[in-house]
């Protein structure tokens, strides 16, 4: 279970590429706890996205293969 600033959870979907269920969330932006922020990223739970975002960025990313998909949510 991942908490975000609005407390919302996400179901993590398996990889389309690779069908593991190892996927971690794209974070973007800057984080408001940087302590949850690098406990999630050891945990593998998200990944760093950018600070700068625009309309292709994806959701999730592949801890095994690496490959990245989904649509951004606006926030």
């Amino acid at each position: 279970m991942w908490k975000f600033r609005r407390k919302k959870t996400l179901t993590k979907p398996p990889c389309p590429e690779c069908k593991s269920n190892s996927v971690a969330w794209v974070f973007y932006g800057y984080p408001e706890d940087i302590d949850w922020y690098l406990k999630a990223i050891d945990e593998k739970e998200i990944v760093g996205g950018s600070c700068l975002v625009t309309d292709h960025d994806p959701k999730w990313e592949c801890n095994d293969c690496y490959y990245q998909w989904g649509k951004r949510d606006d926030d």
